[in-house]
């Protein structure tokens, strides 16, 4: 029986340093974009919100001091009150319908009041998926001070609707109905 009170199972906790797991939140996230123009090419630096999504178990620190992955995947995301003026977004429908899980390439968590951090509901959107290198993933981290992170189950839950996005499959042909209709 679920409990009748939501903060026995929250959805964040805090960490600070550079440990990183999946369902870490990164605020002020750098990532980097390339921008050509002609035969030049650039190397652009924006700062973004982002959630971890690589697993837990391969950026664990091993003995040689490595990781197991050297990259980590992230994913952008934006609050709601950043959207709230968009077509789209700026609809409650839109939300429940994505909270429900029936928008596949975006995934919503939870609001949440953390110590010294208010985090309003979050958007993620599978589309826009980067990866950093593992050590200046980890400098910025240990940059940011108190930093929120996604508890269990709930990033296992984030990590299944990114899942969900990568494995639908669509069939040129499908096996025509057993059942022949009279």
């Amino acid at each position: 029986m679920p409990p009748s009170d939501p903060s026995e199972f929250p959805w964040y906790g805090l960490a600070r340093g550079t440990d990183l797991e999946q369902g870490d939140i990164l605020l002020g996230c750098p990532r980097y974009t390339l921008s050509a123009a002609g035969e030049t090419v650039a190397v652009v630096e924006n700062a973004v919100n982002a959630v971890v999504l690589t697993q837990s178990c391969d950026l664990v620190v091993r003995a040689n001091g490595r990781s197991e992955s050297p990259d980590v995947l992230l994913c952008q995301f934006v609050f709601k009150a950043a959207v709230a003026g968009s077509d789209v977004w700026g609809k409650e429908d839109a939300w429940e319908e994505a909270r429900k899980g029936r928008r596949a390439p975006v995934h919503v968590l939870n609001a949440a009041k953390l110590p010294g951090l208010d985090l309003d509901f979050i958007l993620v959107d599978f589309h826009q998926v980067f990866a950093l290198p593992v050590g200046l993933v980890r400098g910025f981290a240990a940059g940011a001070g108190d930093r929120p992170r996604l508890r269990p189950p709930y990033r296992e839950h984030l990590s299944q609707a990114f899942a969900r996005l990568f494995m639908r499959v669509g069939l040129p042909a499908d096996i025509p109905p057993f059942a022949r209709k009279r």
